[in-house]
């Protein structure tokens, strides 16, 4: 019982605490929110409502300015008041302990009086603004007073600078100050967002006039001035030129014509004010009158130039001929016994025409010459490059003569080796046929008649009319290989059958003792006499030896080859 007690005791101070917080919470909450709303009593604002009333406003900015002024003093006289009233009420509530109704309520406020703030903000920029815009157009108007004035002198002190867009200018300024006094008056009405726009349209159209009287002078000094000027004597100079015998790819008359053309047409754009159009022609104009300027440059020089190396050019030629007319003599004596494998006679051919042009083109600008129908640019542009192709003919001339000129040698040298090569197989015959051999396998004898008649088919085409060397050079090669093969074949059977006998010779002090000896010493006979085999009938011997006298094989062995370098030393 007295848990219960004391836990409705505890519950009950809890609740009276709570009750004495929300209230004390609340109460401070909306004296705050009054506070804040006592603050807009005693804001500037009005006072600055006042000064505006004051001003001269009109058109779309006065009707902003009402707009403005209603919804901040309907914000100010009744919102507020309202809102006091029911802040009032909310105390009386607060006091009766009604937390949910104030605690609602008092957001509400807050929403309220923030909505209330951001509303004189924006209020204080626009009047700021406003009050603003009256200075600044102020400004403007005298800036653009003051810049209107320099306008007018300077087309009055220097309209001969803009030859026919004078008028035009003239107009343009017109216009331009009878926008300014609309804006003028507009400005100093107080309607400054209607002045705004105007000013916006005045200023463009005042800096377009600007770039035109900085853009007109300089074009129409150079229509006026220097063009005609630059285009009488491109016209005097290439008469000039024209009577002393040169000659162009177009004609210059034809260009000054279009040039002169596109002055004119440029003259009448200025008259139309049409700057962007007139700098376009300005700049085709300039870079005719300068391709003009450098075509005629260009055929003094080209001129210049063939004439100081005419006589250089003809030398190459004729030495170009006098090497080309050798290496065909060379080509066909040589075509005569040798068979060519690179083209040579194709790529002479191809010289030989490429040459034949080169003359040709010589001998039509010595006639042109005369006639007085030579175009020099072109003359040195195509000499430049059939120079550069001389020197390329020339060299290929060489190489091809160098590719021919050893052929005769080639062919000695492989007589000689044909020789060496007959006299080498001859030499092995001999060596076998001093050795008295009881005869030689199938394959040794079928190796040596190939290479005899690979020999015999060299000798044969070279005593043919017409002999191909490259040919010939592969088959040397082929023949030198198989001849090294069968003189090592030889030498084998040479050493092999001299060793044989030898170690028979010496295995004959063992054949009553040890059978196994006298067994492989018949054996290596049979080799030896019936089949030939001379290097299985050493090795046989050889064998059986070894087992009943270790290193017997190799005192004999080196005993032999010890005799045979003796007598070669011999």
């Amino acid at each position: 019982m007295m848990l219960v007690l004391s836990a409705i005791v505890i519950i009950a101070v809890v609740v009276y605490f709570s009750f004495f917080y929300f209230q004390r919470r609340y109460a401070h909450e909306i004296a705050l929110q009054k506070e804040e709303i006592n603050k807009f009593t005693g804001s500037t604002v009005q006072e600055q409502l006042q000064d505006a009333e004051k001003s001269k406003l009109a058109g779309e900015t006065l009707s902003h300015f009402e707009e403005t002024k209603q919804d901040y003093r309907y914000m100010v006289n009744h919102d507020m008041p309202e809102i006091l009233e029911r802040l009032d009420e909310l105390s009386v509530s607060n006091e009766r302990y009604r937390f949910f109704e104030v605690g609602r309520e008092l957001k509400l406020i807050e929403a309220k009086i923030i909505a209330a703030q951001k509303l004189e903000l924006q209020t204080k920029k626009e009047l700021t603004a406003l009050k603003r815009s009256n200075s600044e157009h102020q400004k403007k108007i005298k800036e653009l007073e003051k810049k209107y004035q320099n306008l007018r002198k300077t087309l009055l002190a220097k309209n001969f600078s803009y030859g026919p867009s004078i008028d035009q200018l003239e107009d343009r300024l017109a216009s331009i100050e009878k926008t300014f006094d609309t804006y003028t008056k507009t400005a100093l009405g107080g309607d400054y967002i209607k002045s705004s726009k105007i000013l916006n349209e005045l200023t463009k159209e005042t800096v377009q006039l600007e770039k035109m009287l900085k853009a007109i002078p300089p074009i129409y000094r150079n229509l006026k001035n220097v063009f005609p000027v630059q285009l009488k004597e491109i016209t005097a100079g290439s008469q000039q030129m024209q009577g002393q015998g040169y000659r162009f790819k177009d004609d210059p008359a034809k260009k000054i014509t279009e040039l002169k053309n596109l002055v004119a047409e440029s003259i009448i754009g200025l008259t139309k004010l049409e700057t962007v159009e007139a700098a376009n022609y300005d700049q085709k104009i300039d870079q005719g009158i300068n391709q003009l300027y450098d075509e005629l440059e260009a055929e003094l020089k080209a001129r210049a130039h063939v004439e100081k190396g005419q006589q250089t050019f003809s030398q190459f030629v004729k030495h170009a001929r006098s090497n080309q007319h050798e290496l065909l003599l060379e080509l066909d004596r040589l075509n005569q016994n040798y068979t060519f494998n690179h083209n040579e006679l194709a790529e002479a051919q191809e010289l030989e025409q490429q040459l034949k042009t080169i003359e040709e083109d010589l001998a039509t600008f010595k006639k042109d010459v005369t006639k007085e129908a030579v175009v020099y640019s072109e003359v040195l542009a195509k000499r430049n490059k059939q120079t550069e192709q001389l020197r390329q003919i020339e060299k290929k001339q060489t190489q091809i003569g160098n590719s021919v000129q050893d052929l005769w040698q080639e062919e000695q040298a492989a007589r000689n080796a044909v020789k060496e090569f007959d006299l080498e197989i001859h030499r092995l015959k001999r060596d076998l046929e001093k050795l008295h051999l009881p005869g030689l396998s199938k394959e040794y004898l079928d190796y040596f008649y190939t290479v005899s008649d690979e020999i015999e088919a060299l000798s044969v085409s070279l005593e043919k009319t017409k002999i191909n060397m490259e040919e010939i050079t592969k088959a040397l090669l082929d023949v030198q290989a198989d001849l090294d093969a069968l003189s090592e074949k030889t030498n084998d059977i040479v050493d092999s059958s001299a060793l044989t006998e030898r170690v028979l010779q010496y295995a004959n002090r063992y054949r009553v003792r040890y059978p196994e000896v006298a067994q492989a010493a018949n054996e290596a006979y049979a080799l030896f006499n019936q089949k030939f085999d001379y290097a299985a009938s050493l090795e046989k011997i050889a064998t059986a030896v070894d087992k009943v006298e270790p290193g017997a094989y190799k005192k004999i062995e080196d005993g032999y080859y010890h005799t045979q370098n003796g007598k070669e030393q011999e």
